[in-house]
């Protein structure tokens, strides 16, 4: 009776190759890195400071009104803003 037909098979230890060291990155490719990093982080601060400007003309005007589907109760506010003096 052979017994190597039901003995289990030891996994491979064949060894790893080994790991090839990445090639340092050279100076134009940093350069080219750093740069639209530079460039990315002044197009997106100059997007988000338009994107917040208020026009000094509209800032006089109150803001356009909530759309929403519930009433708000704001009649604590007409007492100074305090739930006691009900």
């Amino acid at each position: 009776m052979p017994s190597d037909s039901s003995a289990p098979v030891p996994p491979s230890t064949a060894p790893a190759a080994p790991a090839t060291p990445a090639a340092p990155l050279s100076e134009r490719a940093a350069a080219a890195v750093l740069g639209s990093m530079l460039f990315l982080i002044v197009a997106l601060t100059l997007l988000l400071v338009q994107s917040t400007l208020v026009e000094p003309a509209s800032a006089a005007e109150d803001p356009p009104a909530a759309d929403t589907p519930f009433a708000i109760d704001t009649s604590f506010a007409a007492g100074g803003g305090s739930l006691a003096h009900r």
